[in-house]
């Protein structure tokens, strides 16, 4: 089971791999970032770890970027 990201990463890697190629593909996503999906296939509960449960009591903080490469390298470098 993939999260969406994880599903586009998988896939990248299935169909860049040459014959005799070996790939890595490493999911971090925690189950209880998708609970509600995710309990509806495996039909039990996810229990969210307390540093998670903390984190998600937080105000989301994020910054607008340009849709461009020159737009994103001025961000960093400027960090």
């Amino acid at each position: 089971m993939l999260d969406p990201h994880g599903a586009c990463g998988y896939r990248a890697l299935k169909e860049q791999l040459k014959e005799g190629e070996t790939g890595v593909f490493l999911e971090t996503a925690h189950p209880a970032k998708f609970k509600d999906t995710v309990e509806a296939i495996i039909e039990e509960p996810v229990e969210i770890p307390g540093k998670l449960q903390e984190f998600m009591k937080g105000t989301k903080q994020s910054i607008g970027l340009q849709k461009d490469f020159e737009g994103f390298k001025s961000f960093l470098m400027n960090c």
